[in-house]
C-alpha cells in the first residue's frame, strides 16, 4: 500500500508503509520512520482520531523524527487505508473499543515494539486517546509514557446542534433585548452536550441492540468535506486546506459521520472512566492536553478526569481548537515545549534508572 504523496504535503523520507492482520482477520494499513538526526530517543507510535489517517500527520511525523524519534502510524479499522466495516466505506462503524484496542495492540507488538527500540511512547488524539485510556492496565506493559491531546470523554454541549437549554437562552434574549438569556460562566455551564448524553446515547444503545447499529447517526453525512469557515476543527487555514487536499486527491481514505454503533461503543467507553475509581486506576504516566476553545469534545470532562489520576497531568492550551497538532504555530509551540518536557529520551530514563538504583 502506497502513501499519497503531495508537493503539500510530501511523504517524509524513509518511509516503510506495509499492512498487518489483526487476530480476527482485519487488515491495518502502517507506516513507519526511523529518526532522522543521530540522537536515539524511542520510538512513538501516533494514534489518530476518528475519520483521520496517516497522511494528515506527515507534519508531526517529521517534527518527532527531528526530536530523534523513531514514528509508527496506522489506520484504525474502518477508516484510512485499513479495512471497512460496512458495505458503505463511508460510514465511521466500529461496535466495540475493543476492536479498536486489538488494533492497537496489534501494531505494537507486530511492528513499533518489533522494529525499533525503546522507551517507547504514544502520541494519541481524541477517540485514540479514548482508547488508551480504556486499555491502560495492558497498555502499562507495553508502554513508558503517553501524550493525550483532547480525549474523547465527552461530548462539547452543542457539538451535535443546538441544546435545549441554547435554544431557550435564544429566545430569551430575543424577547428581553438582550437583558436576559446570557450564557452562563464557564464554571456553571454544562460540561457535555445533555441532547447527546440524554438522547443520544440511550437511543444508540437500544438501535444498536435491536441490529440499526451500521446506519448513520442522525444528521451525519456520507462526505467528511467542509469548508474552512464552518470547520471546528483548526483556525489555521494552511493546514486545513492541506488535509483537504489530501481527500480531494484520495477520497477512499476519507469517511463520513459515525454510526450508530460507533456512538454507543463511545458512550460505554466515556461512561466506563467517569466511574470513581477509574481515574486511580490508571498507572501509565500521561500528559493530558485541553484545548480551550474545542467544540467538539468537552474539555472539563478532561480536567475532572486528570484531577481524579495520580499518574496524569493536565495542561490546557487557551484559544486552541480541538485538534491541537493541525492548529496554528502559536499553539504548536506550546505543546512541542510541554510535550519534550515530558517524553523523555533513552539518556534521560538511563539516569533516572541509575538514579533509583
Amino acid at each position: 500500500m502506497n502513501l499519497i504523496d503531495l508537493p503539500d504535503n510530501p511523504v517524509p523520507k524513509g518511509a516503510t508503509c506495509g499492512v498487518v492482520e489483526t487476530p480476527d482477520r482485519i487488515k491495518i494499513r502502517f507506516a513507519h520512520w526511523p529518526a532522522s538526526n543521530e540522537v536515539r530517543k524511542g520510538t512513538v507510535t501516533v494514534l489518530q482520531g476518528r475519520g483521520e489517517f496517516i497522511e494528515k500527520y506527515f507534519e508531526v511525523i517529521e517534527d518527532l523524527r527531528r526530536r530523534g524519534f523513531s514514528v509508527v502510524t496506522f489506520d484504525w479499522r474502518g477508516q484510512g487505508g485499513s479495512d471497512r466495516l460496512t458495505r458503505s466505506p463511508r460510514r465511521g462503524h466500529v461496535s466495540s473499543y475493543a476492536k479498536y484496542r486489538l488494533d492497537l495492540r496489534t501494531v505494537l507488538k507486530s511492528v513499533s515494539l518489533a522494529t525499533y527500540p525503546g522507551p517507547h511512547f504514544v502520541l494519541a488524539h481524541s477517540t485514540a486517546a479514548l482508547i488508551v485510556l480504556s486499555d491502560a492496565e495492558r497498555l502499562r506493559t507495553m508502554l513508558d509514557r503517553a501524550v493525550l491531546i483532547a480525549p474523547l470523554l465527552g461530548i462539547s454541549p452543542g457539538a451535535w446542534g443546538k441544546e435545549p437549554g441554547g435554544i431557550w437562552r435564544a429566545i430569551l434574549q430575543t424577547v428581553s433585548l438582550g437583558l436576559l438569556g446570557r450564557p452562563k460562566l464557564r464554571a456553571k455551564a454544562p460540561k457535555t452536550s445533555a441532547l447527546v448524553e440524554k438522547i443520544g446515547f440511550p437511543l444508540a444503545r437500544l438501535l444498536s441492540l435491536l441490529g440499526f447499529g451500521r446506519l448513520f447517526v442522525p444528521g451525519a453525512r456520507a462526505y467528511p468535506q467542509v469548508s474552512f469557515e464552518t470547520n471546528r476543527q483548526t483556525s489555521d487555514r494552511t493546514r486545513f486546506e492541506r488535509f483537504q487536499k489530501v481527500l480531494e486527491k484520495a477520497p477512499e481514505l476519507g469517511i463520513g459521520g459515525p454510526t450508530l454503533g460507533w456512538l454507543n461503543a463511545s458512550a460505554r467507553a466515556m461512561l466506563a472512566l467517569r466511574k470513581r475509581a477509574a481515574g486511580p486506576a490508571i498507572r501509565l504516566p500521561c500528559l493530558v492536553f485541553g484545548a480551550g476553545k474545542d467544540r467538539i469534545v468537552s474539555t472539563p470532562l478532561i480536567e475532572d478526569f486528570v484531577s481524579r489520576s495520580k499518574a496524569a497531568a493536565y495542561i490546557e492550551i487557551p484559544g486552541a481548537e480541538h485538534e491541537i497538532l493541525m492548529e496554528r504555530d502559536e499553539f504548536r509551540d506550546q505543546f512541542w515545549a510541554a510535550f519534550d518536557a515530558f517524553v523523555p529520551g533513552q539518556e534521560v530514563e538511563q539516569e533516572l534508572e541509575r538514579a533509583r538504583s
